[in-house]
């Protein structure tokens, strides 16, 4: 039977990554079907032309309220190439640390704005895991996948805004996923209301 994994996330910020300048973040999400709850802190610096780069931790809690580590992550991203006005060529990257071994990802978005009030980008991303697990072959490998992500970007009000993230995963090596096969997708609804120029809140919908 296939399981659905649903995970509500809440979210307050410290000026927004729509602004140039520095950030803070602070998120729970909680997993309804493993009953978990996950804290996030995060701190990143927006530049005027484009480029971020952003330091997250993470912790999470298990059934028994034991508080354990999750991963150390740093990313970076750059826009490359901007064509026009409305187009924008951006590459990123990042290395990610847990407690099972470390591993990283490069990536590419596109992004191009149609009107004022929406955009889309499009990700091409490899994930890669420096440590080995046991394959359906029963053999030594590394876990990769190949990801394809959209970001429909809405802009509802001056204040308001949505994004719709559909992400579909291939697994690179001899690897099922979850659901039993070497693909699946993963959904992601993201509202955002921005209090003022330095607060916002935002609430996740994964599944």
């Amino acid at each position: 039977m296939k399981k659905l994994t649903t995970i509500i996330l809440l979210t307050s910020v410290v000026s927004t990554s729509a602004f140039a300048g520095a950030y803070v973040e602070n998120r729970e999400a909680y997993n309804l079907a493993s009953d978990q709850m996950e804290v996030m802190l995060r701190v990143g610096y927006n530049s005027d032309m484009g480029a971020g780069i952003m330091l997250t931790n993470t912790y999470t809690m298990q059934r028994k309220d034991e508080l354990k580590h999750g991963y150390n992550e740093i990313e970076g991203w750059y826009p490359l190439f901007k064509p026009t006005d409305k187009l924008t060529i951006q590459p990123g990257g990042l290395i990610n640390d847990k407690s099972i071994g470390s591993g990283g990802a490069v990536y590419l978005d596109v992004n191009y704005k149609f009107t004022p009030w929406f955009n889309l980008t499009v990700r091409n991303r490899y994930n890669h895991n420096n440590y080995s697990s046991t394959d359906l072959n029963g053999e030594l490998d590394n876990n990769d996948t190949y990801e394809i992500g959209n970001y429909w970007n809405f802009t509802i009000t001056d204040k308001f805004s949505y994004t719709f993230e559909p992400h579909y995963f291939m697994r690179v090596n001899d690897f099922n996923s979850s659901n039993g096969k070497d693909h699946h997708w993963e959904i992601t609804n993201t509202f955002k209301y921005r209090i003022n120029e330095h607060w916002g809140d935002a609430a996740n919908l994964l599944i």
